[in-house]
């Protein structure tokens, strides 16, 4: 299969927080077609915090993402289609003018020929600076190419990155990326109702003390987030739980729809916010558990 890859913002660091980022993507067919940061139509990306939205292609479908990503979609179904969409907002060591210094080392460690076609100053439809970068490489014997746009907001470095096996990035392409649009005013902190914020607080205190098992039982026995369920959950905390020394959940969006609520913000881990992106909780037997975000995602086409 050819495979598409993107970068890694911080790499060994971004593995450490798959498993605790709480990722957002895009919703397929839906009852009401207005994009909120937990449910989406088809072509619209909407993230939670920082709070933007992205356009792609109405007929690209989700794709199951990598750890650093908080969403992808391209063509076809199953990761490595191309081309495809990848979205990746994390704290950055640098800043945007010395961005393609981590990914090109990045991808010289995993792929061959990886060759900065370009890296420079452009900026958004609303003026805000960002930074493009194109990289050409073989990946397994196959061409790749990508374009990465990055933009910082909130601390956090914005990564939005459109890649294809089918020859170089076209204006069409480069679109999707120029697409990004911030939305003030959402990205404060809002209060909750007291028993989800002691969820919340006693899902961070368990975090913190290393009690894997009290985490767990935060979880819902009916747990999904494209495709990963509880027990996958519980194991990639065993291999970064005890590294954590402060873990706090700030909300900046919340809306209930009856039994459930979805929320988003960001988390201060071990002193640095990460995004929390949409995700949503559910009352069970009159406790709040983690719920997901219920859908499946194909990892690869049938037959393929």
């Amino acid at each position: 299969m050819k495979r598409l890859i993107v970068p890694s913002l911080i790499m060994a660091g971004m593995v450490l927080m798959a498993g605790f980022s709480i990722p957002s993507y895009a919703q397929s067919a839906a009852t009401d077609d207005k994009p909120t940061f937990y449910h989406l139509v088809p072509g619209t990306y909407v993230n939670g915090w920082p709070r933007f939205t992205m356009t792609y292609p109405k007929d690209w479908v989700e794709q199951p993402p990598l750890p650093q990503e908080v969403f992808r979609a391209g063509a076809a179904a199953g990761y490595g289609h191309n081309p495809a969409l990848s979205v990746t907002p994390a704290p950055s060591p640098v800043p945007l003018d010395k961005v393609a210094e981590l990914w090109v080392p990045f991808f010289k460690a995993i792929a061959e020929d990886v060759t900065l076609v370009s890296d420079k100053p452009s900026q958004l439809k609303d003026g805000t600076p960002a930074r493009e970068v194109e990289i050409q490489m073989l990946y397994n014997g196959v061409p790749n190419y990508l374009v990465s746009l990055g933009t910082m907001k909130s601390g956090v470095l914005v990564a939005a990155t459109v890649g294809s096996d089918k020859g170089r990035i076209g204006e069409d392409l480069k679109a999707i990326l120029y697409s990004l649009q911030y939305e003030p005013g959402k990205d404060e902190p809002v209060k909750v109702p007291p028993d989800i914020r002691e969820f919340l607080d006693k899902y961070s205190s368990d975090i913190v003390s290393h009690d894997l098992a009290n985490v767990m039982t935060h979880y819902s026995d009916s747990y999904l987030r494209s495709g990963e369920k509880k027990g996958e959950v519980e194991r990639s905390f065993k291999h970064f739980i005890g590294s954590l020394t402060s873990y706090v959940m700030s909300i900046t969006d919340f809306e209930a729809e009856g039994d459930k609520v979805y929320l988003t913000g960001f988390t201060s881990i071990n002193g640095v916010r990460w995004p929390m992106s949409g995700t949503s909780i559910i009352k069970e037997n009159g406790e709040w558990k983690w719920y997901g975000n219920q859908r499946e995602v194909v990892s690869a086409p049938p037959g393929k």
